[in-house]
């Protein structure tokens, strides 16, 4: 893809074959160019990697990294510095994901998800068919429970992430599809804070939830962990300390209706310590395959 940025800061798509002829090199396949005011460039490459021109010479191309939702500056020799949004770094890195090959590695990660879970039909063949990555999807295809633990467990594995083994099979053992019940009463929601109190906007879907500041600070005020709060009217608010030192530690607060925490709680005979992980382990799967579809092939991919 090849774009251009506007004296106004928004972005225009270009031709591909209108690059200069001294950057076709440059350029190569499968990238996002970016054309910049005074002869500049910005690529980014599938790898990830993005390089900006420096002061136009290949020599002086150096890398750059791109993060969601903040701005950068270019900084030009004997020039003003290109400034390039939030919005339009969030567009570029968009844009460069979308003809990405999503991260990770697929053995790696049929090779653990067999491990618990082996009673899928498609780790039954004597073949290993299932280390072909093409054969696997297409195997998986409809299997809701098992796209979204391959693609949780793959992203994560691709960030070294391994603590979410145990958050993945947390959610296994208390029913994905006790989450995917959409039902009026089913509810869950899950908020995260380095503090021992939630921020504004958690406190106030709290209090909507009829859980109200001066309870909060109580739960928080506990040395036990997790801490379970009953409301009458809306359901179950447990809070979780989490992290093995005190200097990484924060804090997880999890809401469930009346419904959930009684299949959770009475009919699974989870602990309470184990809700919790599932719901963060619904968390996780919500949150990889929204990551997913960011990605190249995310057509096949269904919720």
């Amino acid at each position: 893809m090849l774009l251009e940025l506007m004296s106004d800061g928004t972005l225009a798509q270009l031709p591909s074959d209108n690059v200069p002829s001294c950057l076709s090199s440059v350029r190569g396949e499968d990238s996002v160019m970016l054309l910049l005011p005074h002869n500049k460039y910005l690529l980014g490459r599938c790898n990830g990697q993005w390089i900006y021109s420096g002061d136009g010479g290949k020599d002086s191309a150096r890398n750059v990294s791109l993060y969601d939702g903040q701005g950068i500056e270019l900084l030009n020799d004997y020039a003003e510095p290109t400034r390039l949004t939030a919005g339009t770094v969030s567009a570029l890195r968009r844009e460069l994901m979308a003809i990405s090959d999503p991260p990770g590695s697929h053995k790696g990660t049929v090779f653990m998800l067999r491990t618990f879970m082996r009673d899928e039909p498609v780790f039954a063949s004597a073949g290993a068919e299932y280390l072909d990555e093409g054969y696997f999807l297409r195997s998986a295809r409809g299997n809701d429970t098992l796209i979204k633990a391959y693609w949780t467990l793959r992203l994560a594995l691709s960030r070294g992430e391994l603590e979410t083994i145990s958050r993945l099979k947390a959610w296994l053992k208390a029913g994905p599809e006790v989450f995917a019940d959409k039902r009026p009463g089913h509810d869950s929601r899950i908020w995260f804070s380095l503090l021992d109190m939630p921020d504004a906007d958690a406190v106030r879907e709290l209090e909507e939830l009829s859980f109200s500041p001066l309870e909060l600070k109580r739960m928080s005020a506990q040395n036990a962990s997790p801490v379970v709060l009953y409301n009458q009217l809306s359901g179950w608010l447990v809070l979780g300390r989490l992290g093995r030192m005190k200097d990484t530690m924060f804090f997880l607060w999890a809401y469930l209706s009346h419904e959930l925490w009684n299949v959770l709680r009475e009919r699974r005979k989870l602990t309470v310590n184990d809700i919790v992980l599932a719901l963060w382990g619904e968390y996780d799967t919500r949150s990889a395959m929204s990551e997913r579809a960011k990605y190249k092939g995310a057509e096949d991919i269904t919720e």
